[in-house]
């Protein structure tokens, strides 16, 4: 892999690990677009972690808010004596707790499916029938018969039973092709979530699954032979397009233009299908 091959990749997944067309389906097209046979998939990991790195920063705030809260609730002794109703008054330790439960469904998709999942990254007729399953999800939202209201809105609009269902969707995206973000989003609207809330939600429930795959492929880390400074820079490229791109969906988002992206998802994998098809 080249210097400049690695920043094109860096790009391409900033732009599309927030935007809901699946990052890891178009890593997987382009590199068969510019020839790199050989699944990448540490590489690809790595490039998550750029992402995870914009996530940090675009929502410190609230990050910040829910350590410094929850914190606080742990350490009151309300929370010892009756745990359960801390949950109920504490805002930012629900939070935490739901996004704790809705890990728990995708590391275990993601540990008894991972060498499955990771065969479909050299599969090109597998991605790009994912892609058009990620466009049918995306209008998903638009089944509701009520509109789901885009103020702001409190983390209590998020109920317990939503996390795992969550969860399972995230860990399905893993599949390349299924778009993470437009996954958990989309169920999360349909759900009758906030679209604040359900932004946040899956973007910070991000976080322990992009650490959990690093975790799973640190070991790997000795067989890459990408050299790291390659890595590096197409690490930086993905932070730096990743907050922009991230920035624009909360735009998007807000103004209930969320489901538009379906129909770049559809023709993109009929494309590609159909290319795949034909060679």
């Amino acid at each position: 892999m080249t210097f400049l091959e690695a920043i094109l990749l860096g790009i391409l997944q900033g732009l599309t690990e927030f935007l809901p067309v699946s990052s890891s389906g178009h890593l997987v097209l382009a590199q068969q677009f510019l020839g790199l046979k050989d699944p990448l998939v540490f590489f690809d990991v790595m490039l998550h972690v750029g992402t995870l790195a914009a996530v940090l920063v675009a929502y410190r705030d609230a990050i910040g808010r829910l350590v410094i809260g929850g914190l606080s609730a742990l350490g009151s002794t309300q929370f010892w004596r009756k745990p359960r109703a801390t949950l109920n008054t504490s805002a930012e330790l629900k939070f935490i707790w739901l996004i704790l439960i809705g890990s728990i469904p995708t590391g275990i998709i993601a540990v008894v499916f991972k060498t499955q999942l990771e065969s479909f990254f050299d599969e090109v007729r597998i991605v790009s029938t994912m892609l058009i399953l990620t466009g049918i999800i995306l209008q998903l939202p638009r089944l509701r018969r009520e509109k789901t209201d885009r103020s702001d809105a409190s983390t209590g609009e998020l109920k317990t039973w939503h996390a795992p269902l969550i969860g399972i969707a995230q860990g399905c995206a893993i599949t390349p092709g299924i778009s993470r973000s437009g996954t958990t989003i989309s169920l999360a609207l349909f759900l009758g979530i906030p679209a604040k809330t359900a932004a946040e939600y899956s973007f910070l429930l991000s976080i322990p699954a992009i650490l959990g795959a690093v975790a799973l492929k640190i070991q790997d880390l000795g067989d890459t032979t990408i050299p790291l400074y390659i890595v590096g820079t197409g690490m930086l490229a993905s932070f730096i397009v990743g907050y922009i791109a991230l920035r624009f969906l909360l735009v998007i988002l807000n103004r209930g233009k969320f489901s538009v992206f379906s129909y770049y998802c559809v023709a993109l994998g009929l494309t590609s299908l159909l290319i795949a098809l034909i060679q």
